[in-house]
C-alpha cells in the first residue's frame, strides 16, 4: 500500500509538529498580523454602521483585494519551510504578496476559488464544504506552477483530489480539539495551532503529489 494511502491524521500531526520545533518564534507573530487583520474585516463587515451599501461595498472589496491575496500568501508560505526548513523570513513571505510581482496572480487564484466555493455554498452547504474540499490544493499548485492559469490550478486540484477528499477531512477534523481549546483561551492558542494545521496540509499536498507521480498515466482513446 502506498505511504500516502496508509498515513494516518495522527502522523500528519505529529509531522507537522516536528516541522515546526524551533522555528515558531517568527511564524507566531505573523500568524497574529494575519489574524488580526482577518479580525477586523469581520468586526467592520459586521458592525450595524455597515448595513449601507456603501459600508458594505468597501469590506467587501477589502476581503477580496486584500484578505483573500494574503490568506494565498500565508497558506503557501508553508512550503519552503516543510521542504527545507526556511523559516526565519516567515513574515516577509507572508506579505510579499504585495511585493514580489506575484499580487495579481494571487488575487486570481485566490477569487476564482472563492467563488467556485460560494457558488456551490448557494446550493446546499454539504455540497459546497465537499467542492472546497476538492480545491484545497488550488494555492499550492499555483504556486508550485506559476505557467498554470487559476482555472488550470483548479482543474488539477480537483484531479489530484478526486477519492481523497475525506482522507483530508479527517485530518482537519482531528484538529477539532485543539480549535476548541483554543476557542477557550479566546484564540490564543490558535496562533500556535494555526501554523500546524497550516503544516500538516503542506505534507499532505506533498504526499499526495507524490503519489500522483506514482500513478500510471492512461492512454488517451
Amino acid at each position: 500500500m502506498s505511504q500516502f494511502l496508509s498515513k494516518t491524521s495522527k502522523e500528519y500531526r505529529e509531522q507537522a509538529a516536528s516541522t515546526l520545533v524551533g522555528k515558531m518564534t517568527p511564524i507566531v507573530p505573523a500568524t497574529l498580523v494575519y489574524f488580526l487583520i482577518s479580525a477586523v474585516t469581520s468586526i467592520v463587515n459586521g458592525h450595524p454602521s455597515t448595513t449601507s451599501w456603501v459600508w458594505s461595498l468597501v469590506t467587501t472589496l477589502v476581503i477580496m483585494f486584500v484578505e483573500m491575496p494574503l490568506a494565498f500568501s500565508y497558506t503557501t508560505a508553508f512550503m519552503p519551510l516543510v521542504r527545507n526548513g526556511e523559516h526565519k523570513d516567515f513574515m516577509e513571505k507572508v506579505f510579499s504578496v504585495f511585493s514580489n510581482g506575484n499580487y495579481v496572480r494571487a488575487l486570481c487564484v485566490s477569487l476564482l476559488t472563492g467563488v467556485y466555493i460560494f457558488l456551490w455554498m448557494l446550493l446546499l452547504i454539504i455540497p459546497g464544504i465537499i467542492k472546497a474540499y476538492s480545491y484545497a490544493m488550488t494555492y499550492y499548485i499555483a504556486k508550485d506552477h506559476p505557467e498554470m492559469s487559476a482555472e488550470e490550478c483548479v482543474h488539477e486540484s480537483r484531479m489530484m483530489m478526486q477519492g481523497h477528499k475525506g482522507k483530508l477531512f479527517l485530518l482537519d477534523l482531528s484538529f477539532i480539539g485543539w480549535i476548541l481549546l483554543g476557542c477557550l483561551t479566546l484564540g490564543i492558542l490558535m496562533l500556535w495551532v494555526e501554523p500546524k494545521i497550516a503544516t500538516a496540509h503542506v505534507h499532505f499536498y506533498e504526499d499526495l503529489k507524490a503519489y500522483k507521480a506514482e500513478q500510471p498515466v492512461e492512454d488517451e482513446k
